[in-house]
């Protein structure tokens, strides 16, 4: 496999190069992505917005975003939406440089962005003390608890946004801590192309490519291609991070009220399993044997996988009646093949018997553990569709901004799962791989799912009050082969209150349910898995006087029921708690000074604890106490030196947070520090990263269950893009 993919980078590096000589002769004025962010921002992110125009499907120009549609599936000013939301743009991920959709929302209030560390299996974020369900372009992309799903490129994606709270309303399936909706590069009206390479520690190289404009000379049809190939490896010994992505869309523009887009997608993550589910002995804390180095893998070379190849097309169509009549239906298909093989150390026996008196070691000396064995097939097909009609009307002095609409979701898996042991004395501390044997897969489980909902929005406006009311109805249906079906429904509301004063200051209230069916074959141990259901009521105030200038913060109340928890045997399997309460609050300012100073401050506390059950007044694992950061970018030019430079930093604070049981191990508070140093001209942009300077030691949580999961190691990368 890495012989094909190292083959398939070099191509690609033709490519680029080839493309790059041929476009430089009919490139005559360079074009920044900030540029396009203005420019090339109409509706639907496909057509000419005219200067300093931001629509919600588009580029974020900078850093301050103003309008979203995360949070209404309209396009609707931040200010206006009375819910928690957080929108990260190109910029902001490029000067990061951001790998991963976790590693790009370190800096987002609320988000425990890297949960369970640099995980090759998938992006965990968590928000407000759950796990976060990730959309793309409106629509479902994966569940939580579920492997081998699509993992986005973050160079692929044009916005990140994290709406804080219930969503189930307008979404259907959404936890109650929140969700996060990625926006698709798309094609732009404005010519521009780029290429580059990046090269960094752990034998990173990387490729990539991005380039959009008309197809035709009317602008009628647009186009977009965007590349990604990598050769990598992880922080953990013996697993690859390789990946490549191709990803082409083009618009169609009829007329000046009908856009379509089509995008596809076809990527294949080529990667180990990271997650060494190292004993907290040796992590948490030292024994006699002293800290198990952080890059230590407990698997076997020639055993250990995780692959996922995704293959999509998605279709996105707008037409506009009038200016007061709007219907958009957007879908995508999917398929995924994956494949999840792994050895990992047992380290979940925790209590000493007469069989095992050294638990969860096997020796006396405190060095050897036996290994699970676990494998799986899977390959998904998916429909998922949203259409919906937005009209706009006044019934007096009352202002309205009417959706109504359906979405639908239909998914079949057929999977294979295997489950072994190897008895053989594995030494933590000095490894020595000698091959397992697979666990037999056995019969494949044929799983139809499916989910249908109606929703009606209404947002009021009547004077300087705003109102937003949502309804929503879900059928549910699951079916197993072998099985009885199960079937269910829910009702989920929102309504929330705004009063804009003429300063910028916008306060407003909420109260908001989810409804949560969990989809996936293998989630729940005993079978089928109950829906998380919850609900919320928040409190906060928006502050944007100026479009440069934005300040969110909220305190909130909340209950989940059915959560799922990891499975105490250590099994890749979930199980259901009771009652959940999660109390806290959040506020994130983010500010553009000069056009050339960036600065995003956030601070988040969130007490999330069981409320019932034999856990009842334990704190849920894997959520930190405190999460706080602050992020600085400048740009400046010297004197007689072409282009501008560009130096930045961060802090990070990771506060303590706790196993999920009564007489819990907290992982400790972590400090981190990240910086950036760059410079621009015209055509050229140079740019090193350094995340972790320190390369502090640090878990990012452990569980009760016994095992502990590393945090993110030092990580250097430098990128040289050519633009025309």
């Amino acid at each position: 496999m890495r012989d094909r993919l190292r083959y398939g980078l070099a191509a690609f590096l033709a490519g680029t190069a080839a493309l790059g000589s041929s476009g430089a002769a009919w490139a005559q004025e360079a074009v920044t992505l900030e540029t396009l962010s203005v420019e090339g921002s109409g509706r639907g992110g496909s057509g000419p917005g005219g200067a300093g125009t931001e629509s919600a499907f588009g580029p974020v120009p900078g850093y301050v975003a103003q309008r979203s549609a995360t949070g209404t599936k309209t396009d609707t000013a931040l200010k206006e939406t009375p819910q928690s939301i957080s929108v990260v743009g190109e910029q902001q991920v490029r000067e990061q440089a951001a790998t991963s959709v976790q590693e790009a929302l370190r800096y987002t209030a609320g988000v425990a962005a890297e949960a369970y560390g640099p995980s090759t299996r998938g992006d965990y974020p968590r928000i407000r003390g759950s796990d976060a369900a990730i959309f793309l372009d409106g629509l479902r992309l994966k569940d939580p608890d579920v492997f081998n799903e699509p993992r986005p490129d973050p160079y692929t994606l044009s916005r990140f946004e994290v709406l804080r709270g219930p969503a189930s309303t307008l979404y259907g399936s959404s936890p109650v801590g929140g969700l996060i909706n990625l926006v698709s590069k798309r094609p732009l009206d404005v010519p521009y192309t780029e290429a580059g390479v990046r090269f960094g520690n752990y034998g990173w190289k990387e490729a990539f490519t991005d380039s959009t404009g008309r197809l035709t000379e009317d602008g009628q049809f647009l186009y977009r291609f965007v590349g990604v190939g990598r050769l990598a490896d992880a922080q953990t010994d013996f697993v690859a991070n390789d990946r490549y992505v191709i990803n082409p869309s083009v618009t169609w523009r009829p007329s000046a009220d009908t856009t379509w887009t089509l995008i596809g997608l076809h990527q294949k993550d080529a990667f180990g399993a990271s997650d060494a589910f190292l004993p907290r002995e040796g992590s948490l804390y030292a024994g006699p044997n002293g800290l198990i180095p952080l890059n230590r893998f407990t698997g076997d070379p020639n055993f250990n996988r995780y692959e996922t190849e995704t293959s999509s097309i998605t279709s996105l169509f707008e037409h506009r009646f009038d200016d007061s009549l709007i219907l958009r239906q957007n879908l995508r298909y999917s398929h995924i093949d994956g494949t999840y093989q792994s050895a990992y150390g047992n380290v979940y026996t925790l209590t000493p018997s007469a069989d095992l008196p050294n638990a969860p070691f096997l020796d006396p000396a405190r060095r050897t553990v036996d290994r699970f064995t676990y494998r799986v097939s899977s390959i998904k097909d998916r429909i998922t569709t949203d259409t919906n009609l937005q009209g706009r009307f006044d019934t007096g002095p009352i202002s309205h901004t009417v959706l109504g609409g359906v979405d639908f979701r239909q998914q079949w898996d057929s999977t294979r799962t295997g489950f072994g042991t190897d008895a053989r004395p594995f030494d933590l501390y000095a490894p020595v791989y000698v091959g397992v044997t697979p666990p037999d897969l056995g019969v494949p489980t044929a799983l139809s799912q499916s989910q249908t909902g109606l929703y009606l929005q209404d947002q009021i406006k009547f004077g300087q009050w705003i109102v937003l009311a949502t309804m929503r109805h879900d059928w549910v249906n699951s079916a197993t082969r072998g099985a009885e079906s199960v079937a269910g429904e829910a009702t989920t509301g929102r309504i929330g209150l705004m009063y804009a004063f003429e300063n910028g200051l916008t306060p407003y209230v909420s109260y908001a349910t989810s409804f949560t069916p969990i989809f996936g074959a293998n989630v729940c141990a005993g079978g089928a898995c109950r829906p998380i259901e919850g609900e919320q009521i928040e409190g906060g105030f928006k502050y944007n006087p100026t479009p440069w200038f934005a300040v969110n913060a909220a305190i909130y109340d909340t209950v989940e029921r059915n959560r799922l928890t990891p499975d105490p045997s250590g099994l890749p399997i979930s199980i259901q708690t009771g009652k959940v309460k999660i109390q806290g609050g959040d506020i994130e300012a983010i500010a553009t000074i000069n056009n050339d100073t960036n600065i995003i401050a956030s601070y988040a506390y969130t007490d999330a604890r069981y409320a019932a059950g034999d856990n009842a007044g334990a704190r849920v694992e894997t959520q930190p106490l405190h999460l706080a950061s602050l992020w600085v970018t400048h740009r400046f030019t010297l004197a007689e030196v072409p282009g501008s430079f560009l130096v930045g930093g961060g802090v990070r604070h990771i506060g303590e947070s706790f196993d999920g049981s009564l007489n819990s191990f907290n992982t400790p508070a972590v400090t981190l520090a990240d910086a950036l140093v760059g410079w621009e001209d015209a055509h050229w942009r140079a740019q090193l990263n350094v995340s972790n300077i320190a390369d502090t030691r640090y878990l990012s949580t452990c569980l009760a269950r016994g095992d502990c999961f590393v945090g993110t190691r030092r990580t250097i990368l430098g990128s040289l893009t050519y633009k025309f």
